[in-house]
C-alpha cells in the first residue's frame, strides 16, 4: 500500500487523491473554483465541471473559501492556509513516489 503522507490531520480522507492535487494545483496557480448553488452538479475549474464530492470535501475541511460573487448565483472561491498547506504536503507526497505508484494513484486513487 501506498504512503499517505498528503493525509494532514484532517475530519475525512481525501476522496481521489490525484484529482483533488490536480485541483489544487490549479487553484495554487491562480485559478478559481466556481460554485452555482441551486444546481448541485455544477461546480468548475479552468471552465472543466468537476465531481460534486471534491468540492463538498475542500469546503467541509476548510480548504478553500468563497472570494467572490458574480451575478446572483456563482460563487468563486480560493486556497485557504490550510488548503495551500494540504497542496503543499500533497506536492512532497507525490515527489516521493515512484513512477508505478503514481501510476496506481492516479488510476486507483
Amino acid at each position: 500500500m501506498i504512503s499517505n503522507a498528503i493525509d494532514l490531520p484532517r475530519q475525512e480522507s481525501v476522496p481521489h487523491r490525484w484529482h483533488v492535487l490536480e485541483i489544487l494545483r490549479a487553484m495554487h496557480s491562480g485559478h478559481r473554483f466556481i460554485r452555482v448553488p441551486g444546481a448541485s452538479c455544477f461546480t468548475y475549474l479552468e471552465g472543466v465541471p468537476l465531481a460534486v464530492h471534491f468540492f463538498g470535501f475542500l469546503e467541509r475541511n476548510g480548504y478553500i473559501t468563497p472570494c467572490a460573487k458574480e451575478g446572483l448565483q456563482a460563487y468563486h472561491y480560493t486556497l485557504t492556509s490550510e488548503g495551500i498547506a494540504l497542496y503543499e504536503g500533497g506536492e512532497r507526497w507525490w515527489g516521493s513516489l515512484g513512477w508505478r505508484q503514481k501510476l496506481w494513484v492516479i488510476v486507483r486513487g
